[in-house]
């Protein structure tokens, strides 16, 4: 909970016990404690703003102030006690289930700053193909090395994003200042593009956005719009993942079909991702532009979350001004799969959570999870092809999901809820991290990385690869 939210809470069971203790002037102190309760309660809505898992303490914020301006009968007094106190506790439920949780803080020298731009692709419909009439439109968010000299804490997503259960994340304060001044002091920086998971949202790695940036990388992320969750355009129209197909759900598709559609789709958005840097060079180049100079377009990666990750080393494959690339726990679709990428590459997956049954055991399974481990083994053997040809870095974090590899993990205690592995969500958060910012930065920067080395053992967690081109298997360290 924040500053204030663990005020009110005090201060409400302060007001709820001094309902059962009977002195002289008790009256004149609960009406006291109620003008305290009241301002915080102002204080806190205007600063923190208000959450829908605090709604019950507001109702016994409110309750106990009713009952000092109108005198109740003791036995009244008391069931209204009781009553308060249980909305304490339901608000401390409905706090621990889904709290204003915090990010980790960004472990770079640099503040981090945030914008939101709107693009549009006239040469391509709406859905990113030719099916339907128009021109495709995109919501982009930047995060940059910035000045944040009279700005504002950035919310981690706007409330026309979100859910009625995630519509308090439209006050849960980020670690990135909206709309900060740039800060030109390193510049220009190494660009990164990133792509959410299939119906993710273009936030759904702040963590990971906010530590790159804060050690001297712009980082790009897009709403891939119609294949991403809701998308907020500035005439308030609101797109979401409804017309989007069931990717993933091989009940009735086969294997073939499957790589196909995830090609399509993975093509689809790769071709976001070379739309949005053709605008972001246009940006740097021209002179009255807020980016100007701000971007090294010699230093471009790209990365993303399962399809995201299939994305972005597609776009890597297609656009050769885009250097590296990064696939977090997602298949690899597309062209890329076939031929392999000839620019560096990492890939991490998860591990423990997610068994390949035994022959017998998939002999005796639905159907679905027969084509599902069909799909899942024929792509890795043309993934370990491309590796053993070009070469590359692959990875393995014990005790992730495939969740793990976003923000998800940190929304809840409750594993089950957010389909978290059993690591501890922090520390999948640092380990991810410091392996992203490794490569980005060997790659990219050309410092040496001492994380990405065979030797390297900072992580008992985690079983690392290094593949050299045309090796017959990798070198490894666990």
């Amino acid at each position: 909970m924040r500053p204030l939210e663990i005020l009110l809470c005090c201060l409400t069971v302060i007001s709820v016990l001094s309902l059962f203790f009977k002195k002289k002037h008790s009256l004149i102190y609960r009406r006291i404690l109620c003008i305290v309760l009241a301002v915080t309660l102002v204080a806190h809505l205007l600063l923190e703003g208000a959450h829908w898992q605090l709604g019950p303490l507001y109702l016994a914020i409110l309750a106990l102030i009713w009952s000092a301006l109108k005198p109740l009968a003791v036995e009244r007094i008391h069931w209204l006690g009781l009553l308060c106190g249980s909305f304490l506790c339901l608000t401390g439920i409905l706090s621990y289930l889904l709290p204003m949780f915090r990010f980790p803080t960004p472990s770079g020298s640099y503040a981090v700053g945030t914008r939101i731009l709107y693009m549009v692709d006239p040469s391509r419909g709406p859905m990113g193909d030719d099916t339907r009439p128009g021109q495709r439109e995109l919501m982009v968010q930047i995060w940059y090395p910035a000045k944040p000299e009279g700005s504002k804490l950035a919310v981690y997503r706007k409330y026309a994003e979100t859910t009625l259960i995630s519509s308090y994340q439209a006050v849960l304060k980020t670690n990135s200042y909206l709309n900060a001044a740039n800060n030109y002091g390193g510049a220009p920086y190494p660009l990164l593009i990133f792509n959410h998971a299939w119906t993710g949202q273009r936030t759904q790695d702040t963590f990971l956005m906010q530590e790159l940036a804060s050690h001297g990388f712009v980082v790009v992320s897009m709403d891939h719009t119609y294949y991403s969750g809701k998308v907020a355009f500035p005439d308030g129209r609101i797109i979401d993942s409804s017309l989007a197909p069931d990717l993933g759900n091989l009940k009735n598709s086969t294997v073939e079909q499957e790589f196909a559609l995830g090609a399509k789709y993975t093509t689809i958005e790769a071709r976001d991702d070379i739309f949005v840097l053709d605008q972001l060079q246009r940006m740097d180049q021209d002179t009255a532009s807020p980016w100007h100079g701000m971007f090294d377009l010699t230093r471009v990666g790209a990365f993303g979350h399962s399809i995201g990750g299939s994305a972005a080393v597609e776009a890597a494959y297609l656009d050769p001004r885009i250097k590296v690339a990064l696939n977090m726990d997602g298949w690899q679709f597309g062209d890329v799969l076939t031929h392999g990428l000839s620019k560096p590459l990492m890939l991490m997956y998860e591990k423990g959570t997610e068994i390949e049954p035994s022959s017998a055991e998939l002999g005796k399974s639905p159907q679905a999870v027969q084509r599902y481990w069909q799909l899942s083994v024929k792509d890795d053997d043309e993934v370990e092809a491309g590796l053993r040809r070009f070469g590359g870095y692959r990875l393995f974090i014990d005790g992730t999901s495939h969740w793990n590899f976003s923000d998800r993990a940190l929304y809840s205690p409750l594993r089950s809820w957010t389909e978290a592995g059993k690591i501890e969500p922090r520390r999948a958060c640092e380990i991810i991290s410091r392996y992203t910012l490794a490569f980005f930065s060997q790659t990219l920067n050309g410092t040496q990385e001492p994380l990405l080395t065979k030797t390297a053992h900072t992580f008992p967690e985690v079983q690392f690869e290094l593949w050299n081109a045309q090796d017959t298997g990798p070198a490894s360290h666990q």
